[in-house]
């Protein structure tokens, strides 16, 4: 394999936490064959359709997940966890409504309606390092205050407690309650907490 090829993916899995996807390859000049070479090598992993992961290097299945399903967006448990609100790593997932899946492998899915799906869209760092899309920590709360009875007291004060202190912007939740017609509960948790 040529030498100064091999190079370069290494240089661009380096930047990318240890990920390369053909596209990108492809933008340095760098053709799939390499990328299946590479593999045939040991060099590299395929890890999904278009992408591969340098041996060695650590797996991100929410970055996998959101590579795979461009239009998916981290919410509920994943949004807390990616946001820091809680320790257990769970795939979920809002897709639009027009979109087309019989579900995702490894994660629950559900599509919501143009609001919802598109309210409070943002981007998160992984725990290894990879940007993906993601609710904010706003609308995380309000979600966790929509459905506050899939938790116990404990959990959803512990999470309403911690994100809280990590978002500055009240305006932003009061916006997203009332999209969300939760504006007395917010107003409650206010005077409470």
């Amino acid at each position: 394999m040529d030498k100064k090829k091999t190079e370069l993916l290494f240089e661009l899995a380096e930047q990318n936490d240890g990920y390369v996807s053909v596209a990108e390859a492809r933008n340095f000049g760098v053709a799939q064959t390499y990328l299946c070479m590479a593999e045939e090598e040991g060099l590299f992993q395929k890890v999904s359709k278009g992408l591969y992961l340098r041996r060695g290097a650590a797996k991100d299945p929410f970055y996998e997940l959101a590579f795979r399903y461009h239009k998916a967006v981290f919410a509920r448990a994943s949004a807390l966890y990616l946001h820091g609100l809680t320790d257990t790593p769970v795939m979920e997932v809002n897709l639009p409504m027009n979109y087309f899946t019989s579900g995702i492998e490894g994660a629950s899915s559900r599509h919501a309606g143009a609001k919802e799906y598109s309210l409070g869209f943002s981007y998160v760092v992984t725990p290894t390092g990879n940007l993906v899309n993601c609710y904010d920590i706003e609308r995380t709360l309000i979600d966790v205050l929509r459905h506050k009875d899939s938790f116990t007291k404990e959990e959803f004060l512990s999470i309403w407690l911690k994100g809280k202190e990590k978002s500055p912007y009240a305006e932003k939740l009061r916006q997203y309650a009332e999209a969300f017609h939760v504006e007395g509960e917010l107003s409650l948790m206010q005077k409470l907490y």
